[in-house]
């Protein structure tokens, strides 16, 4: 039967601790890697005995390393070698040793010579009831490409000797996938999955250090399991990724990661089969449908006093007015447009403790959302961990998952307006203002998250992932990635610190961790709201006068409108016939900053203005430090 499997080499830790965070996660299957018995504290048969206390099928050893077509004396020692892998495997428990093709430069160019050897092994297998999958390195010296390596186990002829399939190797190498539809299901020993960016990079670095889970990288894995699943296999399909960040980060999490993306994968590849007239994979539990994410209901923050008033200063310098006060809570909410900012200045509970953590910060976010029960359905069933915090009599229950650094996610329903019941809503209700709705957010992530929360947004919440950028810093360099919903109504940009002086790093620095750096607002006419909100002290990030020089020499643009935008602060891009305006606001507290946006026709984030925006940020940083220092002298 057809069953998620993950290979130890996915995980960091000791044997034990991979074992128990592949059964919690959901898994029934793991493939061992050798290294992982070599460090282990037991025997074999312990290793056996705890797999199979938790549930877990061992179905595979890996690996056997540089074996066939090998020449003398080296071919003896080889085959003694594999006698010791079959044994200790019959302690392990496991039927299915895995030999990747030989990359040695000793290795003799000869198929038949290969055969031979690898029908040798078979034979070798078989009086112990085991078998042998031959896999294609994708650098292997002879052997790189699946179909070579099926044809030499075509011609060994053994039926217990079968070909181990593996996404990465096939894919790197642009091998074709749809013949492997034609591959007898009985002679496909094991199926592998992992995905990987398009980065150009030889093939050994790639694997070695930057495969990832489906879904967080190019590959097209939907397309190869089809494949595999209609050649009629229903074996175990196995997470195997060399990954240095999974490495280190905790076992558990990575577990749940993998889980999560198979998860994502099955669904995928169940929606295929009914447009052809096929029955479902019975073996493949179904996920709940993802939510549909319509909008962005209310952004929170949390603040202690202090920052709580310069907050609302800020906001209603923003053209946001009070609408309404919690009954029972020390939170207010600011409306504009369709914009709702909820400032939350409890002394206990959620917000007070993310607040101790990170300072004033914006610690949830509400999405509307088709069905709730849906999204919690589909958050449970993909290990989701759901918050629910304390409320008073007759108050809106708001169901809520974990976001970014412990953030909140809350699911609001078509009938979104009833937790505004919670609030005692002002007399003279704020003008509609020139700010209209939430345009998107950025998180800033540590490297070992950022494909973590990029399955996250797209499994989860059912959002799609826009391609991978990198965009300069005057201190060096980051990646960012975006996730949408299919209407935009969210849009979130993920940034990867990497360490150092650059703009998200210094955030994480300042923050405490991950989180919202940035909130965009939407306007449809941005010099009026600039120039209301400058009136009211509103301060904006000073952009330098280079800047607009260089603008009157990339775009055709009137005078007077770049005069307009030197005045204000204003920036400008344009692709094709699409424009955009954006200005910034200083950052609050080293915090967060809001970024007021136009948009005419245009559909990206304004990339080509971010490194102005993070130079600008940096020399802001750096004199409002030396101020600091100067006061204090």
């Amino acid at each position: 039967m057809l069953r998620w499997s993950i290979a130890s080499v996915c995980m960091g830790g000791s044997l034990e601790s991979k074992l128990a965070a592949a059964a919690k996660a959901g898994f029934r299957a793991v493939e061992i890697f050798e290294n992982d018995l070599t460090f282990f504290s037991g025997k074999p048969h312990h290793a056996r005995r705890i797999a199979a206390d938790l549930g877990l099928e061992i179905v595979a050893l890996q690996p056997l390393r540089d074996f066939e077509a090998a020449p003398e004396p080296q071919r003896s020692r080889n085959i003694e070698r594999a006698a010791r892998k079959l044994d200790l495997m019959g302690e392990l428990g496991c039927r299915l040793l895995c030999v990747c093709s030989n990359v040695s430069p000793e290795a003799i160019d000869d198929p038949d010579r290969a055969a031979a050897d690898l029908a040798h092994l078979a034979d070798l297998a078989r009086r112990s009831g085991m078998r042998v999958g031959y896999e294609a390195l994708a650098w292997g010296r002879w052997v790189k490409d699946w179909t070579s390596a099926w044809d030499i186990v075509r011609t060994a002829d053994r039926d217990n000797l079968g070909i181990g399939l593996d996404s990465f190797h096939i894919c790197v190498r642009g091998n074709a996938i749809e013949p492997i539809a034609d591959l007898p299901a009985d002679r496909i020993a094991l199926v592998q999955v992992a995905d990987a960016p398009a980065l150009t990079m030889d093939p050994l670095s790639l694997s070695r250090h930057y495969r990832c889970y489906p879904g967080q990288g190019d590959y097209p894995i939907v397309d190869y399991l089809d494949a595999v699943t209609r050649s009629g296999y229903r074996g175990p399909l196995s997470l195997e990724i060399f990954n240095d960040q999974f490495r280190g980060a905790a076992a558990s999490a990575i577990a749940v990661d993998g889980m999560r993306s198979l998860r994502a994968v099955g669904e995928a590849l169940a929606a295929r089969r009914p447009a052809r007239g096929e029955a479902p994979l019975p073996d493949l539990t179904p996920l709940p449908p993802a939510p549909k994410v319509e909008a962005v209901e209310f952004v929170e923050f949390a603040a202690g006093e202090a920052e709580a008033r310069e907050l609302v200063d800020l906001l209603e310098g923003l053209g946001f007015g009070l609408t309404g006060r919690h009954r029972t809570k020390n939170v207010d909410l600011f409306t504009q447009g369709a914009v709702n900012l909820i400032v939350n200045q409890e002394r206990e509970g959620f917000a007070h403790a993310f607040s101790l953590l990170h300072g004033p910060a914006l610690c949830a976010l509400a999405i509307r959302v088709d069905s709730i029960d849906r999204a919690l359905e589909r958050a449970a069933a993909l290990e989701c961990q759901s918050y629910a915090g304390k409320i008073g009599p007759g108050e809106a229950t708001l169901p809520s998952v974990a976001g970014v650094e412990g953030s909140l996610i809350y699911f609001i329903g078509p009938d979104g307006p009833k937790w505004r019941n919670d609030f005692e809503l002002a007399d003279d209700t704020p003008s509609a203002g020139l700010l209209r709705a939430v345009d998107h957010f950025s998180n800033v992530v540590r490297r070992g998250e950022f494909l973590s929360w990029s399955l996250f947004y797209r499994t989860v919440l059912g959002l799609s992932l826009e391609p991978q950028v990198e965009i300069a810093d005057p201190h060096g360099a980051f990646f960012s990635r975006s996730v949408r919903s299919a209407n935009n109504g969210l849009r979130v940009a993920l940034n990867i610190g990497e360490g150092g002086a650059t703009g998200v790093s210094r955030f994480l620095d300042a923050f405490g961790g991950a989180g919202f750096q940035q909130i965009a607002l939407a306007t449809d006419d941005i010099f009026a709201a600039v120039e209301a909100a400058r009136e009211r002290g509103v301060p904006f990030l000073p952009i330098p006068d280079n800047y607009y020089d260089d603008l009157a020499t990339r775009f055709e643009l009137a005078a007077d409108l770049i005069a307009r935008m030197r005045s204000l602060g204003v920036l400008y891009d344009r692709v094709k016939d699409g424009e955009f305006l954006h200005i910034y606001t200083r950052a609050f507290h080293d915090r967060f900053f809001f970024e007021i946006v136009e948009r005419r026709n245009y559909d990206l984030f304004g990339a080509a203005n971010t490194p102005v925006r993070l130079a600008a940020q940096a020399a802001a940083s750096d004199a409002e430090k030396q101020v600091a220092i100067t006061l204090e002298r």
